[in-house]
């Protein structure tokens, strides 16, 4: 029998319209993730249509591995947490405190598995607390996880993906980034848009096509504290966009096809058991 807290609204059946509904009548708090696998539909969690959710609310499972969210395979997306109701002073939505942490999200969808944020970047997701792992098993993929405009945030997260991108940061900011990416056939972590500022204290990148890939032109003054590459049978590292990044350390593993690419800006690598062709001195 699992522990049951008073203050919390569960996720037994696996609707998280239901239970969102239920966390907006209590004024906010905490949604638990049934230790297990629980199948669910995919669904658009829009905070705009709830009247007292907006910095009050927390997803808890019981770790990446024993709380599984699965939505199975098809179309589209799995889950995307949004807020568009735009009353800020520069017409965004503002939302802090977000907390995912001890879940694990899988499926075989065709689009995003887990979004956080609008894809037009009109809300802004701050100060959030991210411990989760994604697995997007579909051939024709687009990402497994998506952050969209998200700032000021600590991310732990463990993202694979059969193809597209594993872990899209499209426009994170001052944040914090540790865990591991792998697409199979695809990149398994891109910087985009306006990136900027961020720390990713250690990463993995294992068993993929591509690794790390710069991109975004406003992408800039990321640092990297290790990063850990092998199995990688495109390109470990691609930097190809008008920005400096920062690598203080890096471990090139076996089987590694191509270690660095740069097409545009600069980039500069630390302490390193095998030299990145493409670096400009650090």
């Amino acid at each position: 029998m699992q522990q049951r807290y008073d203050d919390a609204v569960w996720l037994d059946d696996g609707d998280w319209a239901a239970a969102f509904d239920r966390l907006d009548q209590q004024g906010g708090g905490v949604i638990r993730v049934p230790a297990g696998v629980t199948a669910s539909e995919p669904t658009t969690i829009d905070l705009a249509e709830y009247d007292d959710l907006q910095n009050n609310v927390s997803i808890r499972g019981a770790g990446l591995a024993a709380s599984v969210v699965d939505f199975g395979k098809g179309p589209g997306d799995g889950l995307s947490i949004v807020a568009t109701d735009g009353d800020g002073e520069d017409g965004r939505a503002h939302v802090f405190y977000t907390e995912v942490t001890g879940v694990g999200f899988q499926g075989h969808r065709d689009g995003v598995l887990f979004r956080l944020g609008s894809d037009d970047f009109q809300d802004a997701f701050n100060s959030c607390d991210l411990r989760f792992a994604t697995n997007n098993g579909s051939p024709d993929a687009t990402a497994a996880c998506r952050l969209n405009f998200v700032l000021n945030s600590r991310h732990y997260g463990v993202h694979n993906a059969q193809a597209g991108i594993a872990l899209d940061q499209r426009q994170v900011q001052f944040g914090g980034l540790t865990g591991s990416v792998c697409s199979r056939e695809g990149t398994s972590l891109r910087f985009g848009g306006q990136s900027f500022a961020n720390v990713v204290e250690w990463l993995d990148v294992e068993a993929c096509e591509d690794g790390v890939l710069i991109a975004g032109d406003e992408a800039n003054i990321n640092r990297f504290g290790m990063l850990y590459g092998a199995n990688v049978h495109g390109t470990l590292w691609r930097h190809e966009a008008p920005v400096q990044t920062r690598i203080d350390a890096a471990y090139v593993g076996g089987n590694v096809e191509n270690q660095d690419r740069s097409t545009d800006g600069s980039y500069s690598v630390g302490l390193t058991n095998k030299p990145f062709e493409t670096a400009n001195e650090a």
